[in-house]
């Protein structure tokens, strides 16, 4: 890989460069932009833009480019120069220091790639489309493959892309000004929570068997039974984690007339939770059975329910909030779209809550239901991943920050965190101006055991630290690693005040290290150029 300062170009060297590479039938791209914080929606978008041509230009805009009322939100033109110079799809960085069209008759691209969003606001960029056109070259319009799963495993040994991954998580931390020993002393401060869980209850049982073969009946895999073992996930999960992590918790849920039920007050109790739980024997608890062999699973069986709960059963819920309302710092909602989250639930909560000025953080998990994340409107949090936010949007092709701002703009959350699975999650903020600010915090685990529950483990980590009022990305940190532990071990295992305090040690080692690291290698520079 070039080094990153090789990659940025004065105009006459670069227009030097491109003329010899003309001059051997190279074709040249140039993409265009603020690139203030590289995520993986930028990568999509320039691993595109790289196919169409040989020479890929990234020009940076200056500073007074930028709206001056969110200027203060961006980084220096020279820090997203070295930002987009590190990525090896790129050739050549510039920053611009006049005019973008100026540049564009300059180095006279064939291709110049804008992102999906400005197809539907051409006249925006009219001079631009119109500078490419008349020099022969052709615009593009496009947010690159979207993709829900990672192929990073293709590329890259694990133990290279964990020490990235690391890497790059505490150099965000550095350029946020995130002091993770802060975070970790917050930790002390969860025991003053008092936090309220609503949500579905899931028991979730993982089977491990030893697999025999095929049938010789019919081509059906045949497994043996080895041992099961039974978890509580769910919404009850994360109220789990949120007592294991010492915060005051209680939850509100409803159960089945059944012996699963038994075992979710049998797990609510052992944790000191208290919880106020509707038996309804109309449906069964949620019961989900995974069969797994050698850590991998073969299949999942779900015994479940989903009419929504009744008018009658409404009210006696409501009732019950109401009581505790008063004395909360947070409520988290858990929707997995089995019934019990209804509109007149929603709206019922925020009311009081805004009454009481209670934190509310919404997710609707509906990987394998129909849900929409966006009828959690006016909140402090939602959480959805990046294929719920589009069926949300019924927006398939728009480039993610394109998407968070669609997202914030139709429900006017405060914050959204779009969750990029293995890849880590998008932080978007809104500010008092239209902008949003935004952050991309890389996964900490690059082989993971078990993600199911790593969506309720972050929705656990930014709900504390958001009711203890830490920032946004203070609080991602937290979520991040109450994810990089979740997905450690196999089933819903709630995490504990010591294992997350561990962790963050972790990180603070390493950046402590890093640090070391890197200023002996300055001296050692310095001592060369003596």
């Amino acid at each position: 890989m070039k080094n990153i300062q090789s990659k940025i170009y004065t105009s006459n060297a670069l227009v030097e460069k491109i003329n010899a590479l003309k001059n051997e039938g190279k074709e040249i791209i140039l993409c265009h932009g603020h690139f203030n914080v590289i995520h993986p929606g930028h990568m999509r978008f320039l691993n595109f833009a790289k196919q169409k041509g040989d020479f890929l230009i990234v020009s940076i805009c200056k500073q007074e480019e930028l709206d001056p009322i969110n200027r203060g939100l961006f980084y220096t033109q020279e820090d997203r120069a070295s930002g987009v110079a590190n990525l090896e799809v790129i050739d050549a960085v510039i920053q611009v220091n006049s005019d973008i069209i100026e540049l564009i008759n300059e180095l006279r691209p064939d291709f110049y790639l804008k992102g999906k969003e400005f197809e539907d606001r051409q006249l925006s960029i009219k001079e631009e489309i119109n500078a490419v056109e008349n020099i022969g070259g052709r615009v593009i319009f496009s947010s690159g493959e979207v993709k829900y799963t990672t192929t990073s495993f293709m590329n890259d040994s694990i133990g290279n892309d964990h020490e990235r991954k690391l890497s790059n998580f505490i150099n965000i931390c550095l350029r946020n000004n995130i002091d993770l020993i802060k975070i970790k002393k917050s930790l002390l401060e969860f025991n003053k929570l008092n936090i309220l869980v609503v949500g579905d209850t899931i028991v979730d049982q993982f089977v491990a068997c030893d697999p025999l073969g095929v049938s010789a009946e019919a081509p059906v895999i045949v497994v043996k039974e080895l041992e099961e073992k039974t978890f509580i996930g769910g919404a009850a999960i994360i109220a789990q984690h949120i007592s294991s992590l010492g915060a005051e918790t209680h939850f509100f849920s409803i159960l089945g007339d059944d012996d699963p039920s038994l075992f979710v007050q049998k797990e609510l109790n052992t944790h000191n939770i208290q919880s106020f739980l509707l038996k309804d024997d109309s449906r069964p608890t949620t019961f989900k059975i995974r069969y797994v062999s050698n850590n991998q699973k073969l299949f999942r069986v779900s015994r479940l329910k989903d009419h929504p709960i009744s008018k009658n059963q409404e009210k006696v819920f409501l009732k019950n909030i109401y009581e505790i309302i008063p004395g909360l710092d947070g409520i988290i909602i858990s929707d997995f779209v089995y019934g019990l989250i209804t509109p007149q639930i929603i709206e019922a909560i925020k009311r009081a809550a805004a009454k009481y000025k209670v934190k509310i953080f919404g997710d609707t998990q509906c990987s394998s239901q129909v849900g929409d994340v966006s009828k959690f409107k006016g909140i402090d949090l939602i959480t959805p991943t990046e294929k719920e936010a589009r069926i949300s949007l019924s927006d398939p092709s728009s480039g993610l920050e394109k998407l968070a701002q669609s997202l914030i703009d139709k429900t006017n959350n405060k914050n959204i965190v779009i969750t990029l699975g293995e890849q880590g999650l998008l932080v978007y903020s809104k500010t008092n101006t239209k902008y949003f600010s935004s952050e991309f915090f890389p996964a900490l685990v690059s082989d993971p055991k078990d993600v199911a529950g790593a969506g309720d483990a972050m929705l656990t980590g930014f709900s504390l630290g958001l009711s203890l009022g830490l920032t946004i990305l203070e609080s991602a940190v937290i979520a991040s690693c109450m994810s990089a532990l979740s997905v450690m071990r196999i089933g819903n295992i709630s995490i504990k005040s010591e294992e997350l305090t561990n962790y963050i040690d972790k990180l603070i080692r390493y950046k402590e290290l890093n640090t070391h690291t890197q200023t002996n290698k300055r001296k050692t520079s310095d001592m060369l150029l003596l």
